[in-house]
């Protein structure tokens, strides 16, 4: 029997460090590292337990952190590898994640080759002074880079989702800024047909959980004199919300916003908790209810070692199912009839949540402290 699998590729490489990056990745590229990695990479696709020609891969995102560095080369011996190991479906999607400084006609062109056909690009903000303080790339790069969209989009569709990435409370960004610049991009740019806005999590929380030493990460202090006002951030999401869906982005996931059948279809299958392959240093895999983790250094993935392996029990895919369906579609009858009905009345009570077509939804001015509601309820 056939099976269709997700599929993850991590490039941990980056043109440049952003000064709010909390993950692993190197920012000075080495053309020879990079080679080296991907010669990896392929042999950990190549020597998986999994490859047989029973798995159909629906989905490939390149991502994590900077996957537009990879050369024309890289990309034909990773593409060249995973056919050789699995089928790609006929309605295929394949995302790269970019900047702005690689969105090149050549680039656009060269991913056109391998069947690209989603970008998902880091705007993050049209603030100049912002851009430099979070150590982004420049607003004429972003300025470019609409422009060879726009060249691109002239007489060529093959990559028909394009996606742009926007943060709420960055440094430096005044209130109803990013909504402006959303406005302008969707104004004078056709081809947009999603549009993810993402929250600067406040990583001055004292209690928060520390994994690894990346977690440790905190803002310069000053940043805190320079974000919006927590009240001011619920009005611009809210206004981003409704501007969106006016002009018929709906709103499929919190931070996710898309026309009609442009949603990201491999995070709507992570979501769903399909099966996931995924290659690449620190991975997760989800196969058959289990949770693998590649090692999250290079010297121990180079050594094929793994962190974990967990078996997820029904609660445990329960739980997450519950927390992704508040984040998406809302907690349907057969999830919230098994959840604290006492702790659900008073957030409904208290119009945290609303019962809304026999499901349970999130409001708005609450998606910061939807950690705590879930916590609660659970």
């Amino acid at each position: 029997m056939k099976k269709y699998y997700n599929c993850y590729i991590h490039i941990p490489f980056c043109d440049l460090k952003c000064k709010y990056c909390r993950f692993a990745s190197i920012w000075t590229i080495q053309n020879l590292h990079i080679e080296k990695y991907v010669s990896f990479l392929c042999k950990e696709i190549e020597e998986n337990k999994y490859n047989n020609w029973k798995i159909i891969i629906d989905t490939i995102y390149f991502w994590w952190w900077t996957p537009s560095v990879l050369s024309e080369k890289n990309l034909e011996k990773i593409f060249e590898t995973l056919q050789k190991k699995f089928i790609f479906s006929k309605n295929i999607e394949i995302t790269m994640e970019s900047t702005p400084n690689n969105i090149t006609i050549k680039n656009l062109e060269n991913w056109e080759k391998f069947w690209i056909n989603r970008l998902s690009i880091w705007l993050q903000t049209l603030n100049k002074k912002a851009l430099e303080e979070i150590w982004r790339w420049k607003k004429w790069d972003i300025n470019l880079a609409l422009k060879n969209l726009s060249d691109y989009f002239q007489d060529n569709w093959k990559i028909k989702n394009i996606s742009f990435d926007f943060i709420i409370w960055l440094p430096y960004v005044k209130k109803w800024e990013i909504l402006d610049n959303i406005k302008y991009v969707l104004k004078n740019y056709n081809f947009v047909k999603h549009i993810s806005v993402y929250m600067l999590e406040d990583y001055y929380n004292p209690d928060k959980i520390v994994e690894n030493k990346f977690d440790e990460i905190t803002y310069p202090e000053n940043w805190k004199n320079l974000w919006l006002e927590e009240k001011d951030f619920f009005k611009e999401y809210s206004s981003i919300k409704k501007y969106l869906q006016k002009n018929w982005f709906y709103n499929y996931e919190i931070s996710n916003f898309a026309k009609k059948w442009f949603e990201c279809k491999h995070n709507k299958w992570y979501w769903e908790h399909k099966e996931t392959l995924a290659f690449w240093m620190w991975a997760s895999w989800f196969i058959n209810n289990t949770r693998y983790l590649n090692a999250d250094n290079f010297k121990d993935y180079y050594s094929f070692k793994k962190i974990f392996e967990e078996k997820l029990d029904f609660d445990d895919i329960f739980l997450e199912k519950v927390m992704f369906s508040l984040r998406t579609t809302g907690l349907q009858k057969e999830i919230y009839e098994r959840l604290n009905k006492e702790k659900i009345d008073f957030f409904i009570k208290n119009w945290y949540l609303e019962k809304k077509s026999n499901k349970i939804i999130l409001l708005d001015k609450w998606v910061l402290v939807m950690d705590y509601i879930l916590r609660e309820i659970i």
